[in-house]
Order: structure tokens, then C-alpha cells, then sequence
């Protein structure tokens, strides 16, 4: 969410102000702030100059700085005074010395005071205050953006000469719910297809907004140029409208304008601008949308068929973090990011395919509210449910994501890696096309009349809506159908609610059924139920994250860890129930959170932290359930203890020189995940929770753990042992394993085994 460039003031019930941080260029800000705050807000206008001159102490007028008071703006202060002045940083605060210069002129209404610009911007920015003769300091507007306190906590008007008067908007408050036919719509579920269409019967243009009182379809030639084409939607009974479109529309732009009533009984309507939800491609986060032929489904014979979920190893990534540091390949340009990726995984070098994982998990590529193509965004914000992310592609307004997008994919494919995407339906971005669309359609507001805030982000979106829901899945199975997608991870699952993931469930496994699902399990609001567990759902465990940290650092949760290696710290059905994890987008880095409060060199990490980080890793792929690591994890990736940094590409991006400085880290990971995925270590992936027997060892030195297990389909046994401290540990064995094996180094074992500080052993 955008946090800066303004400040948002609810004048009264129907009005507002935005107050800008400079001189209003055009741009979307003013419109962005507004969304921001949760408001649905129409005509915006510059307020005059002499409401802003009254709100911010001066506007400019020609060649000059018009500086005002209104009597009526200190009531009581103000009703005998006949001598007011400027007082500022220019005068030192005593504008008495040179009184005729600072004094202003008695009008009317106030006082007022001209100075020349030019001169006042040389001085640009500089504090004043408006004063009386008597030493009356007349306190500013708090909330003006040009004001600040002091140390005191006195306040002074801001003089910049960025802002001259075109900084403060004001506009309508669409403020009262409106109730018109609204439970119907809400348990209406929208039939047929939507956007642009082509089928049978030609191509058309269909948009569901049950409760609009107009639909109107504007065609540009351009994606910044001015309507060529004005049309009106027609209504129809299911509450869609619809028009025909003609062919040679092909490669041009569009915008739907909405018109809507203000409240229940208003006849009062206002208008919005806004881009189709189901645009297959956008230009940008703003739109338009573009108008093009629908890329063709992937056939049954065509689709990729990843593996079954628990024989996954899953490493979460962001698009631009992946290749940042990567030098183009082939003359791709460098903001072409899915080229770019796309190059990097065909290629012999490629850090993801070195690693051997089979899944990648990727941060969302659907369209999201970055403001420019070189904002780096994490892209938890999305604008469009259809679109790949136009900032990714090598040229947004042609619609290029598509393809580009649907490559990566496929070259993923070909180097046998599944993809997995990280999608978010439990809010939007800004702007908020649905919000203009139907506010109480498509959100949940509280009884005040408030969007609910559970996500965190100010506008969760109604999953009990059934339009809410037509329209995720109807982007669920798109991606799916058109790019060969092979599973979601969904952000903040909890607030989508069991019933819209069970369907989700059964429609993606009619399409796919080794489909990877996987559920943030919570959200602000609470967790899943246990109904989840008798899904094909698998759930982020942060029971794993936090036992495996406090294990490592603070040398406790040991039976938590144990419960770990057998598959049951998360009561799930299934050991794949559960994703381990200790690392993840979000937070720290786990070499962060355990660099916390120690003095580390980051250039050099001692040894002793990098082997906490090797026996968390270890942890994570040596534990029935499904594995997940965060792209560089590998090799001692951190954020210099940032712990949001979701605009902080500079500490996201991979820094692939600390793969040889961490080689042997690197080189161990590797030998953990090709383990795993081998026959021999089917023991590591059971489907069920009988498929192994699972003993501990007990009699053991402070800070070893060991289990037994028997893995039933082979008659194989293994032993784990974890020394979590970072002393050497001499460990007696039982006499079964005094002749055994250690399975990655094969070193043999005779009597007892010398552990080393954070160590893992794995005996057969």
C-alpha cells in the first residue's frame, strides 16, 4: 500500500480532501491515497486558491506568493486585533524589526500579505507562522501536509515551492451502503463467460455489474490516448451487460466506464473508469485493457504431470530476485524479466536446476499496483486476476506477458520443475477496480459500513460472495488451462473459508489431479478449521518454523523437533499435510533471525552460524511432509536484519558470488535434496503415516536427538541423529547400528559416534 506522496481528510459525511506533497502532475496518486484509506470517492477537482491559501498560509498568484489569514478561521482569537504578520525563518521569527515588509493588509474577511516568488522559492522550503501584534501564535491545520511540529509541539505552516496551489483535491464521498437487491446478487452465482469473448457467434464484450445503472465501452487507439470509441453496454436479465464487438478491434485498448447510484434512495449518480477484472492482458497496473486473440488451452496430451505433492521439493522465489544479478541472456532487455528467467532456465548454468528441487514456488506474477515498470514490488497487491504481470514482460502495451509468461512456464517444464505460483484472492490493489465495479458485491464491510481489514491491507475481498467466487475460479482454472500451471499457493487461505477452497479443490483435480494445493492456513482473523485436514490441502507449517528456530538457538522444543522427523508436529492427516519450512518471503531470513543481537560479520559468517543454518535445512528435507526453502538459503542469503522488504529489491535480489564463498553449504543442500528424491530415501516421503515405524532413542548426551525408522515397503531401517548445540557430542549406539553406515558421507560407524557442534547423522 502507498504511504507517502499524501495524506487523506474526511471533510464530513460526503466530502474529503487530499493533500499532496507537491504540485498534482496528473498522475494517479490522489485517486491511489484515497483507495488507500478505504474510501470510494468521485469527482475529484484542485480545490481554488483561496480555500488552499487558508488550509496552507499561501498560494501563488502571477508572480507572487499570496499569503492569507481568515478571520473566520480562529474564531475568538481574532475579533480585536488589527495587526497581523508573517513571521518565518527569513526573519527570525521576529517579523517587529522590520514591521512594513512582514505586516499584512486588513481585507475584508482576514488579512493578506504579498511577496515575490522567486525570492521566497531561493529560500525554499522555510517555516512561518501567522502572529499577531500582541504575540498571539495562530496554530495551522494539523493534518495539512505542509505542517509540522515542533519540538515543542507548536506546529508551523511548510513555504515550498513545489507547491504552489495545485496541491489539495477534493471530491465526493460515496459513503452509504447501498442495499438495492444485494442479498440476491450475493448468493447469485454469474453464469457463461466473461471479458472479451470469442466464440461462435463472433466476438463480444460482457461484464457482470448487476446493480449499475449504465455500462459504457471505450476503445483507444492508444494505451495513453484520448476514447475513439464510446459504446453502451445493453442490460441483461442475469445481471451481465453486453455488447458486440467487431474483428477489427484486434490490438486496441479498452476501458469500461460504470455508472452508479450514490446510496438507496439517492437519484444522485457518479461514474468510474475501470479495467475489465477479466482482462487477459493489461498495459498496466491503471490498464487499459488490451483487446486480443485468447491464447490456446494446453491439451490433455500436452500438460505436464508433476509429481505427487509429498515427493516434492518446493523452493519459493521472486521473478526479478532469481535473475537480478544474472547478466541478459541473448540481448534480452534487463526489465524483461520473464525472458530473462526464461533464458536462465534453458541454460547449463542455472543455480535452480544445480540444486535439484522439482518444484518452484513463485511470489505472484498476476498483475499487481506497481506504479512503474522498474518498481520492484513483491506483488502481494494484485489489480487483475487474469493478466501476468505487465511490468515483468518486455513490452506491456502489446500484450507480450502472455507469451512471455506461458515460455517460462514451459522452459520450467522442460528442465522438470513444476510451478507453483503464490496467488492472492483474499484482497486487492490499487487501484480497486472491483471496489468502483460494486463495492458491497465484492467486499466484506463491517457494521459501520467499513471494508474489514483481516488481510492486513484494508479491503478484504467476500469469498461468501458468489460473484466473488465465479471470479476466482474462473482465474484459477485460466491459469491452469492456458499456462499448464501445476499448483497455488494461496495467500492467507483462511479468509477465502473452506467452502470456496473445497471447490477449488474438486474443479482444478477435474482438470489436473496431481495438482499441488497448498493454504496459508491463517489470516488476522484466525485459522482454518479442522474440515481443511480432510482436504487434499497442504498447509504452511509455521509450527515447523518456530520449533526448528528455538531448537537451534535457544536449545529447547526438543520433543517438537522429534515430532518433526516423524511427521506428526502439525495433527495432519497426512505427512504431506504439512510444508516445512524455516524461511519463507516474509520476515527474516532465518540467518537474520539468528544473527539477532550478535555482532556478525555479514561479508563472513562464522562457522558456527552457518552450520545452524546447514541443520536447519537439514531438518526441513530430512522430515516427512512437504519441504520448502527460500531461494539462496542455500548459500547463507540474509537481509541485513530487515524484516520487511517488500519494495527492498536491493536486499531480495540473489547475490550469486556466495555460492562459491559458501560452496560446501551449497554443495551439502544439493547431496540433502538428491537423497530425498532417490529410491532410497522413499523413506523421507511416506503418503501415509503407516507407511513407516518410527522409534526414538532415548539414554542420549544433552542436545542429541535420534529416532529409528522403519521403512515398511522396503523393510529398510534408518537412523537420524541431530546434535542441535554446538559442542562435540561422543554418542554410545545401540548395538543395531554399531556395523551401520553413515548414508550421505559413508563413513562407517563402530560402537559409538563422535557427533560435531550442530551436526546431523543419517545411519542405515
Amino acid at each position: 500500500m502507498y504511504d507517502s506522496g499524501g495524506k487523506v481528510c474526511e471533510s464530513n459525511q460526503e466530502n474529503g480532501l487530499v493533500f499532496l506533497e507537491k504540485d498534482w502532475d496528473g498522475e494517479c496518486l490522489p485517486y491511489d491515497l484515497v483507495e488507500q484509506s478505504g474510501i470510494l470517492a468521485t469527482n475529484f477537482s484542485l480545490i481554488d486558491g483561496t480555500l488552499r491559501s487558508t488550509l496552507g498560509g499561501y498560494v501563488k498568484v502571477g508572480a507572487n506568493a499570496l499569503f492569507r489569514v481568515k478571520q473566520a478561521q480562529f474564531k475568538g482569537q481574532l475579533e480585536n486585533e488589527s495587526e497581523v504578520f508573517l513571521a518565518s525563518d527569513l526573519n527570525n521569527w521576529n517579523p517587529f524589526t522590520n514591521s512594513d515588509q512582514w505586516r499584512m493588509t486588513k481585507e475584508q474577511n482576514g488579512w493578506e500579505l504579498l511577496l515575490g516568488w522567486d525570492e521566497l522559492a531561493r529560500h525554499s522550503p522555510f517555516a512561518f507562522k501567522f502572529v499577531t501584534r500582541d504575540l498571539l501564535w495562530l496554530e495551522p491545520h494539523s493534518q495539512f501536509v505542509s505542517v509540522e511540529a515542533t519540538i515543542g509541539g507548536a506546529k508551523n505552516y511548510i513555504f515550498d515551492s513545489c507547491r504552489t496551489g495545485k496541491d489539495i483535491l477534493s471530491f465526493d464521498i460515496v459513503k452509504h451502503l447501498r442495499q438495492e437487491k444485494l442479498q440476491h446478487w450475493l448468493h447469485t452465482r454469474p453464469e457463461g463467460d466473461f471479458g472479451y469473448i470469442q466464440d461462435g457467434q463472433g466476438y463480444k464484450f460482457r461484464l457482470f455489474a448487476p446493480r449499475a445503472k449504465g455500462v459504457d465501452l471505450l476503445i483507444y487507439d492508444k494505451p495513453n490516448g484520448v476514447v475513439k470509441n464510446r459504446l453502451p453496454l445493453a442490460p441483461q436479465d442475469d445481471g451481465s451487460w453486453e455488447i458486440q464487438a467487431k474483428q477489427g478491434w484486434e490490438g486496441l485498448f479498452y476501458l469500461y466506464e460504470v455508472s452508479q447510484n450514490f446510496g438507496n434512495k439517492s437519484k444522485k449518480t457518479f461514474k468510474k473508469i475501470i479495467v475489465d477484472p477479466y482482462a487477459r492482458a493489461v498495459c498496466n497496473r491503471i490498464g487499459p485493457g488490451i483487446i486480443r486473440t485468447h491464447p490456446e488451452k494446453v491439451s490433455k496430451d500436452e500438460q505436464f504431470h508433476p509429481p505427487h505433492i509429498k515427493d516434492l521439493v518446493i523452493m519459493e522465489a521472486h521473478v526479478r530476485d532469481l535473475v537480478e544479478n544474472i547478466d541478459p541472456h541473448h540481448g534480452t532487455p534487463s526489465s524483461a524479466w520473464f525472458q530473462r528467467l526464461t533464458d536462465w532456465i534453458s541454460s547449463d548454468h542455472c543455480y535452480l536446476k544445480k540444486t535439484g528441487i522439482n518444484a518452484i514456488e513463485l511470489q505472484p506474477i498476476q498483475e499487481f499496483d506497481a506504479r512503474n515498470r522498474d518498481e520492484y514490488h513483491w506483488g502481494y497487491m494484485p489489480v487483475n486476476f487474469f493478466s501476468p504481470a505487465s511490468t515483468f514482460s518486455s513490452n506491456p502495451s502489446n500484450g507480450h506477458a502472455i507469451k512471455e509468461f506461458k515460455m517460462l512456464v514451459e522452459a520450467f517444464h522442460q528442465a522438470g520443475v513444476a510451478v507453483i505460483i503464490d496467488v492472492v484472492y483474499n484482497h486487492v490493489g490499487v487501484p480497486g477496480q472491483l471496489l468502483s465495479l460494486d463495492r458491497e458485491l465484492y467486499f466484506r464491510m463491517d457494521e459501520q459500513g467499513k471494508l474489514q481489514n483481516f488481510s492486513g491491507c484494508g479491503n478484504d475481498l467476500n469469498c461468501e460472495s458468489e460473484p466473488v467466487r465465479k471470479l476466482v475460479l474462473d482465474s484459477l482454472l485460466y491459469l491452469v488451462e492456458v499456462f499448464d500451471i501445476d499448483g497455488f499457493r494461496f495467500d492467507l487461505g483462511e479468509l477465502l473459508g473452506i467452502e470456496l477452497l473445497s471447490e477449488i479443490e474438486t474443479e482444478l483435480r477435474k482438470i489436473k489431479p496431481s495438482i499441488a494445493l497448498i493454504a496459508e492456513p491463517w489470516s488476522f482473523r484466525g485459522r482454518l478449521p479442522n474440515q481443511i485436514k480432510d482436504s487434499t490441502f497442504s498447509l504452511w507449517s509455521d509450527e515447523c518454523r518456530e520449533k526448528v528456530f528455538s531448537c537451534i538457538l535457544h536449545h529447547n522444543c526438543e520433543a517438537e523437533v522429534l515430532k518433526l522427523l516423524k511427521g506428526e508436529l502439525d495433527d495432519a492427516l497426512h505427512p504431506w499435510h504439512a510444508v516445512n519450512y524455516v524461511e519463507s518471503h516474509d520476515d527474516f531470513s532465518f540467518v537474520d533471525r539468528i544473527c539477532q543481537g550478535r555482532e556478525v560479520d555479514t561479508q563472513n559468517f562464522p562457522i558456527e552460524i552457518l552450520k545452524m543454518n546447514r541443520l536447519a535445512l537439514f531438518l526441513v528435507l530430512f522430515s516427512p511432509g512437504v519441504p520448502m526453502i527460500s531461494a539462496g538459503q542455500d548459500f547463507m542469503r540474509h537481509k541485513y536484519g530487515n524484516r520487511n522488504t517488500y519494495q527492498r529489491g536491493d536486499l531480495n535480489a540473489l547475490d550469486y558470488r556466495n555460492l562459491d564463498k559458501y560452496s560446501e553449504l551449497s554443495t551439502e543442500v544439493e547431496k540433502f535434496i538428491l537423497f530425498r528424491l532417490s529410491t532410497e530415501g522413499e523413506f523421507l516421503r511416506p503418503k501415509q503415516k503407516v507407511d513407516c515405524e518410527y522409534q526414538e532413542i532415548y539414554n542420549l548426551p544433552h542436545g542429541v536427538l535420534a529416532i529409528e525408522i522403519h521403512h515398511l515397503k522396503t523393510e529398510c531401517q534408518y537412523c537420524i541423529l541431530v546434535n542441535y548445540t554446538n559442542d562435540d557430542k561422543r554418542v554410545e549406539l545401540p548395538v543395531k547400528w554399531t556395523r551401520s553406515e553413515c548414508v550421505l558421507s559413508g563413513q562407517k560407524v563402530h560402537n559409538s559416534l563422535n557427533t560435531e557442534g550442530y551436526g546431523y547423522y543419517v545411519l542405515k
